[in-house]
């Protein structure tokens, strides 16, 4: 199982919406995964194996043990679901389908 943290300034507002955007697509993708909101500085120091954020914060988020990347519309699917898909085939964790 793969830990995913979505991370914002307060770890309150967007971070929890990005939380739900994320879990949508893990969902399609039938990926297993374990989403969590936090907060930028809580997210650097946890356990994750993944850290999504906005550009602004990837600095504030890196350093940890956790990979980060930037999202720049927490409310679009399409754009997690790439950069979702770019971080599983790093790790040999997806291979997409021609149909796809």
């Amino acid at each position: 199982m793969i830990e995913i943290i979505t991370a914002c300034g307060v770890g309150m507002g967007t971070s929890l919406l990005l939380r739900m955007y994320t879990e949508d697509v893990i969902k399609i993708l039938g990926v297993e995964a374990r989403v969590q909101a936090l907060d930028a500085s809580q997210a650097k120091g946890s356990r994750a194996d993944l850290i999504l954020t906005s550009p602004a914060l990837v600095d504030v988020c890196s350093g940890g043990k956790a990979e980060v990347m930037a999202i720049k519309s927490f409310v679009d699917k399409e754009e997690i679901r790439s950069v979702l898909i770019e971080y599983l085939t790093s790790k040999g964790l997806y291979v997409e389908s021609e149909n796809e």
